[in-house]
């Protein structure tokens, strides 16, 4: 049976690799059936399938949607979805625009800080539309203003550090209804890193299929989560979430049962 990841990232949001390079890199792992989940972007799909075929890797359209839900930054995984929906594709420029804004906002703060950058250092650490917290990341890193990656992040870009600016954007009922609206099936990603329980239930009743219990959490979290996923009778998923560098890619086997499963509730309605 293939081995599965249904949470890997590209250079079109935050992801290090090209397509062609990551996907390569998965099968080399074992990995016959992925998704590539860019955050608010369906870019890597312009080549993806294609390459995926030469290849011989089954490819589960996908994207990780950023979204707001009682003040907290929720992102919502999207699977099966039509990535040429007119609707959807409308909501992600607006969202590519919030994201802008949102870096500039961040920029300022570091200014106010002492740390001079400029959009355009950090737009040219991005490879698409999909602007984020690592690309100020790396700029911060290559302008010699912090000591690695993870500095920046702790010091200055992190939710309460002195540069955090909160997410402007879909919130979680748009970002699933969207997801809904164009065929797809949407999951909540990562729920131990967004550490918000308490909003579950919420986003079950906006319509949910699934929860990412399988990701690079330990044993006991893993359980908790696959509890809390059959009470609500959601869909149990998993990927590496993979960005580049060293990680746990492939580490983990995933079944296909778990794809199975959710093209089973596509085809049931859900």
């Amino acid at each position: 049976m293939p081995n599965i990841d249904l949470h890997l990232h590209t250079v079109h949001s935050d992801g290090a690799l090209r397509v062609e390079a990551l996907l390569n890199l998965a099968l080399s792992k074992n990995l016959t059936c992925v998704s590539i989940t860019d955050h608010d972007t369906f870019d890597a799909y312009s080549t993806a399938p294609k390459i995926a075929e030469s290849l011989g890797v089954e490819l589960v359209p996908g994207i990780e949607v950023s979204s707001v839900s009682n003040g907290r930054d929720i992102h919502i995984l999207g699977y099966f979805c039509d990535i040429q929906n007119a609707e959807f594709l409308a909501a992600l420029k607006i969202q590519s625009e919030k994201r802008k804004d949102r870096v500039r906002a961040i920029i300022e703060k570091l200014r106010n800080l002492g740390l001079n950058i400029d959009y355009e250092q950090v737009e040219r650490q991005c490879f698409g539309a999909s602007i984020s917290r690592p690309h100020v990341a790396s700029a911060m890193l290559e302008a010699g203003l912090v000591s690695s990656f993870q500095d920046a992040f702790e010091r200055y870009l992190k939710e309460g550090a002195a540069a955090y600016c909160p997410p402007k954007g879909l919130t979680s009922e748009e970002a699933i209804s969207l997801i809904k609206k164009a065929g797809g099936l949407a999951v909540m990603a990562h729920p131990e890193y967004t550490n918000a329980d308490e909003l579950i239930p919420t986003l079950v009743d906006y319509g949910i299929a699934g929860l990412e219990v399988y990701n690079y959490k330990t044993a006991k979290s893993t359980k908790k989560y696959s509890k809390i996923a059959k009470k609500y009778g959601l869909v149990e998923t998993g990927g590496s979430d993979y960005h580049g560098g060293n990680s746990l890619l492939g580490v983990q086997k995933l079944p296909y049962s778990i794809v199975e499963e959710l093209r089973a509730r596509l085809a049931g309605g859900d």
